[in-house]
Order: C-alpha cells, then sequence, then structure tokens
C-alpha cells in the first residue's frame, strides 16, 4: 500500500469486529485508511487457505485533510477513540507509516522491522517496564530515538510521571 504524503495520519482504536465497517465508510468519506494486516495460512474446515488477519488487532491508521475528517471519524459508530496525548491526536509522520507498512506487506528492507518497532511503541499506549530496576511498571511513551533504538517513557513514580530513558528490550506493549 502506499501512504498518501499529503495526510496528516492518525491512530484509530476501533470497537470489536467494526475494522470492515470503518474501512468502507471512511473511505466513502474520502479519509485514507490504512489496516495494518498479513496474510497467513489457516485450516479452515480441512482445507488449508490464505486470510489476511490484522496486526494491530482493534487499530487502524486514518489519513487526514482536515478537522472535518477528524470530526467525521470522531463521530463514526465503529470508533471506540481517536488516540490522543496531550490534548493533541497522536500523529505518524507519512514516511514512517510508509516503512511500516511495507514491512507488513513484505515490500520493505531490513529496515522494516525498525520501523514496525517504532509505529508499535510511538502510538502513545501504554507500555510496560520489562527488565531493570523500574521492572513491572507502566508508562506511556513521549518521544523515539530509532537509530539508537531507546525510547523516553513516563514511568509513575514518587506519585507523578517521570520521564526515563529505555531501550527497545527493556519495555513491551501493555
Amino acid at each position: 500500500m502506499t501512504i498518501a504524503l499529503d495526510r496528516v495520519w492518525i491512530v484509530a482504536r476501533l470497537r470489536p469486529r467494526w475494522a470492515s465497517q470503518v474501512a468502507g465508510a471512511m473511505a466513502q468519506d474520502g479519509i485514507a485508511v490504512f489496516d495494518a494486516r498479513e496474510e497467513v495460512d489457516r485450516t479452515v474446515q480441512g482445507r488449508r487457505v490464505r486470510v489476511a488477519v490484522p496486526v494491530l488487532r482493534g487499530l487502524v491508521f486514518l489519513g487526514l485533510r482536515d478537522d472535518g475528517d477528524l470530526a467525521r471519524a470522531e463521530r463514526h459508530p465503529g470508533i471506540e477513540r481517536i488516540l490522543y496525548r496531550d490534548g493533541r491526536a497522536v500523529v505518524i509522520p507519512p514516511a514512517a507509516l510508509q516503512l511500516f507498512a511495507d514491512a507488513v506487506t513484505g515490500h520493505g528492507d531490513e529496515d522494516g522491522e525498525e520501523a514496525v518497532s517504532a509505529v508499535l511503541f510511538a502510538l502513545g499506549e501504554t507500555v510496560r517496564v520489562a527488565e531493570g530496576p523500574l521492572a513491572e511498571r507502566t508508562g506511556i511513551v513521549e518521544a523515539v530515538d530509532p537509530a539508537r533504538r531507546r525510547y523516553r517513557v513516563a514511568v509513575e513514580m514518587f506519585g507523578r510521571a517521570t520521564p526515563v530513558l529505555l531501550d527497545e528490550d527493556q519495555i513491551e506493549p501493555e
């Protein structure tokens, strides 16, 4: 899939089993949608079939042109919420999203795995510290340094969010 560079790409959390309805309605409204799916082999009624399964269950990327597109997306009954951080929608740079799309569809190069990790942890979702002195604490990713594979995570300590720099292997999705 080619990601439109002239759009602002945001992340939307969907209600269960609404992905196809949201994609169809958004396309009708002129809003670009990227629902990350990979093809896998499954056995269905004794036969091997190839099916597309979601990579990010319950999340889609929406390519918006203006605030009107955002308002239409927020009003759709299949969209549970748009991901926000500090009062602003979480925006994914089109180039990073294109690398992610290429990695998912198999059209990427060796940097694809890094793009997948960068996008997954840049969504503003809560992550858990997997190792180190802060193990088992949760926090929200605030910044990403893909070259060093490090993340600044706001971890709850002493009653307030404290920014901590962590390596990629020290965090995992919540």
